[in-house]
Parts: structure tokens; sequence; C-alpha cells
């Protein structure tokens, strides 16, 4: 199989908040499973279609404010929790500032050389 993804995804958790586009009023949390440079996965509380936009707020460690990001589903599927309906989603990145990437990126990077220095 093929892979498809352009970017290296990275096993981090980082809270998230996010807000369903068309009904800002409310807000969800939820930790990432893993990000690259173009996307995350993390879980939602319904199954959303594909092709929806979620308005994300990320929280990395070397920021105080988190970071917006306006974000599309790529694709959905009910985890195996027998508690609550949870939904994997994997999430592209469609909408963010110049200066959100820029830090994003750099704690990406960052992250990238620190998990390459314990393999040596």
């Amino acid at each position: 199989m093929q892979e498809r993804r352009k970017y290296v995804r990275l096993n981090v958790c980082l809270d998230v908040s996010y807000t369903i586009e068309g009904r800002e009023g409310s807000y969800y949390k939820s930790i990432t499973r893993n990000i690259s440079p173009n996307g995350a996965r993390f879980a939602v509380i319904e199954q959303l279609p594909k092709g929806t936009v979620l308005c994300i707020n990320i929280k990395i460690p070397t920021r105080t404010e988190p970071i917006p990001v306006k974000a599309r589903i790529v694709w959905s599927k009910k985890e195996d929790i027998k508690q609550k309906d949870m939904y994997d989603t994997g999430l592209e990145f469609i909408q963010i500032s110049d200066e959100g990437k820029r830090d994003f990126l750099q704690y990406l990077c960052n992250l990238m050389y620190e998990q390459l220095m314990h393999f040596e």
C-alpha cells in the first residue's frame, strides 16, 4: 500500500479545543494522537461527515496562547469505547495565521530533533 501523506506524523498529545463551523457556541475538548505540519488526529464527540470544517485551538508548550486553526475532516471512524460515542478523526489544516504557522512548525521541528536524539 502506498503512503499518501506528505509529512511524517508525530505521536504527541496536545490539548485542543474545537467547535464545529456553523455551531460556534459549543466548544469541546480533546487531545491529539498525532500531528504533522498539515494535519492532526484526535477524537471528536460525534460522527461528522468528511469535509466538515472545525475551528480548532491547539495548545503547544512553547506558546502561552493556543494556535487557532481551521481544519477539514478527511476521515472519521467510531472508536472502540464502550462508555462513550467518540470518533477517531483525521483532519487537514486549511487555514492558520503566519505567526501561528511559524510557531507550530518550529515546535514540530524541535520535537522531531528531540525524538531523533533519543535514537543515538
